[in-house]
């Protein structure tokens, strides 16, 4: 969803607060900071901030860096980002739903995660 901030901005200036982007987060370990599919940003109408070089499968990549902030229905849990990496997550999806999110460990540093391979099986206490 937009950042605090700017849901006030567009408030005052009687503009809508575009409705929040839905869709799974996936949870990489592998990942430093948290992702946000670009197209998600760009729907909230949320501008860039700065830029960040990331290492990915391919080599580095220069990437857009985005105030975000994530809520999560049913857990109680909402962070809010000083910035988040925009990246193309098209084409990703878990049971017919988008992936929006790649959960990096600025996120999972605020959790407990078990991992239960032999079961198949994970536990994220926030």
């Amino acid at each position: 969803m937009v950042p605090p901030a700017l849901a006030a901005l567009l408030g005052q200036s009687d503009q809508p607060i575009p409705t929040p982007g839905t869709g799974w987060a996936l949870i990489d370990t592998g990942a430093t900071r948290t992702c946000v599919d670009k197209a998600v940003l760009d729907e909230l109408g949320v501008q860039a901030t700065g830029a960040v070089t990331t290492g990915t499968a391919a080599g580095p990549a220069q990437q857009l860096l985005y105030p975000a902030k994530l809520n999560f229905p049913g857990a109680n849990f909402e962070i809010e980002f000083g910035s988040v990496i925009g990246v193309d997550l098209s084409g990703q999806s878990i049971a017919g739903q988008n992936v929006i999110v790649l959960l990096g460990r600025d996120v999972l540093s605020r959790c407990v995660l078990v991992y239960n391979g032999p079961g198949g099986i994970f536990t994220l206490a926030m």
